[in-house]
């Protein structure tokens, strides 16, 4: 029988458009906007060969199975630690929220609810800027640690720098401290059995969030664990925007020092990412010690992921920047906004307040890069002020509203933290701590220049050409 070329291609195209049809029930039950549910089908249809390949590894953001057994083993840890440790407060709730400005209190009750954790009071906080910084006050509570270490990190490079941790903790196993490190499968894809060999040896315990593996597990390229968690004792905790390796020495960043009773918070978070990859409780009273007051500062810890109903970190930007009276202050190194948050944006600048953004003016991200700056134009014709780093790569994801709360941790202003990461970060109620993080933005502004509207439309095709793909690509990111 003679070989038919003509018919094979004509099979192979209706298997792929099959296939790619297959895919749209799929596309149609996602928790999904309108948009990114369009586009989507669009690809799936008229270029079908790349959209089956980029849906299956990139359109599943919510897998059944493991987002499931993810919300199931918060639940039962977060059970086992109420019957063994009480997770102090500082104050009680209605107490803090009383004493709270009225405008707070709408948000700090959302916080609450999307996030799952009361404010705690009764804390010290302490910003810590820049990489150089904030290893050095690690490696100094590693090194003071006499119980235990957790640490839960998204990149964590073999590197210099990843190296002087990684002694640390050797040594601290050593002298019979409780280690255990928790590294994210893709972005701290580098972490091998042979690096972290001595650390094992020592009698400290490694384990992998979401290992890769494209082939039975394609959605383990899109969910991954962001957050950026150090804990010390239960009662030191560090947490905000900060990897661990020598790229991101001369980055401009944050992270916050934590002493008080927010520390068992961040501890949570960890005892519960920590179960759900080992099937190991630690519930040990020794890992929620009770913590005295170290300070006046009230923060809230509030977590975000897949796992959950409700994108928490998008509801509680929304819910600030509505909020806001007077101003309105954010800094992050990725921002690809969905139409909520940019119509929050335009609106309030409309309302009159002060709405100003510190991006980055390069990225290591392109098609991120340009996708934001196709928001650009309507952001800045409502009289949003951007101004654009200029000197270093700014990774600080930050955020003040008022002068009267404000937030720090993992979560960028882009779909990938709202819908696909596990996020992580800190709402702080304390105005004398947000003064000191505006005084930070302030500082920052002198090294940024400011997007003029009319310099912006006077740009050249070309770069309208990759902003216009960026922001066609914007709700598959």
């Amino acid at each position: 029988m003679p070989f038919d070329a003509d018919a094979l291609v004509s099979a192979m195209a209706t298997l792929i458009g099959l296939l790619s049809l297959a895919c749209i029930p799929a596309v149609l039950l996602r928790r999904k906007e309108a948009a990114s549910t369009i586009a989507w089908i669009l690809t799936l249809v008229f270029i079908p060969v790349v959209g089956i390949v980029l849906f299956w590894f990139l359109g599943r953001d919510r897998v059944r199975r493991p987002v499931r057994r993810k919300a199931t083993t918060n639940l039962q840890v977060r059970h086992r630690i109420s019957a063994v440790a009480k997770l102090p407060a500082g104050v009680a709730f209605d107490r803090i929220i009383a004493g709270t400005h009225p405008d707070q209190r709408g948000v700090m009750r959302l916080a609450t609810h999307v996030g799952h954790l009361d404010p705690a009071g009764g804390n010290d906080v302490r910003f810590l800027q820049g990489a150089p910084d904030t290893y050095d006050a690690q490696l100094e509570a590693i090194e003071q640690a006499k119980d235990h270490i957790h640490l839960e990190y998204y990149i964590f490079w073999p590197d210099k720098t990843g190296r002087r941790f990684l002694d640390a903790l050797v040594a601290a196993a050593r002298r019979g401290v409780r280690v255990r490190l928790l590294y994210d499968g893709f972005g701290s894809r580098a972490l091998g059995r042979r690096v972290l060999a001595p650390l094992r040896e020592a009698g400290g315990h490694v384990a992998k969030f979401f290992p890769l593996d494209p082939i039975r597990r394609a959605w383990s390229i899109n969910l991954r664990n962001h957050r950026k968690i150090m804990v010390v004792d239960g009662r030191v905790g560090f947490t905000g925007g900060i990897n661990i390796g020598d790229q991101f020495l001369p980055w401009r960043d944050i992270h916050l020092r934590i002493e008080g009773p927010a520390v068992a918070h961040l501890q949570t978070v960890f005892v519960q990412d920590w179960f759900f990859v080992t099937r190991f409780e630690l519930v040990d009273p020794a890992f929620f010690p009770e913590v005295d007051a170290h300070g006046e500062s009230v923060l809230q810890i509030v977590q975000s992921g897949p796992d959950r109903t409700v994108d928490a970190v998008h509801r509680l930007f929304f819910g600030a920047i509505a909020s806001a009276r007077e101003r309105v202050r954010i800094t992050t190194p990725y921002f690809v906004p969905d139409r909520a948050l940019l119509v929050a944006l335009q609106t309030a600048a409309m309302r009159g307040l002060d709405v100003r953004l510190i991006l980055p003016s390069e990225s290591n991200h392109r098609v991120t890069f340009h996708a934001g700056r196709a928001f650009y134009d309507e952001l800045l014709g409502a009289g949003v002020h951007i101004h654009e780093c200029q000197e270093e790569f700014v990774h600080t994801k930050a955020m003040t509203v008022d002068g009267q709360f404000a937030t720090v941790g993992s979560a960028n202003v882009d779909v990938r933290s709202f819908r696909l990461n596990f996020e992580l970060i800190a709402v702080l109620w304390d105005p004398h701590v947000v003064d000191g993080l505006d005084a930070i933005f302030e500082a920052d502004l002198t090294r940024t220049k400011e997007v003029s509207l009319d310099q912006w439309r006077k740009r050249g095709l070309g770069t309208r050409l990759k902003e216009g793909v960026g922001r066609l690509c914007a709700p598959l990111l």
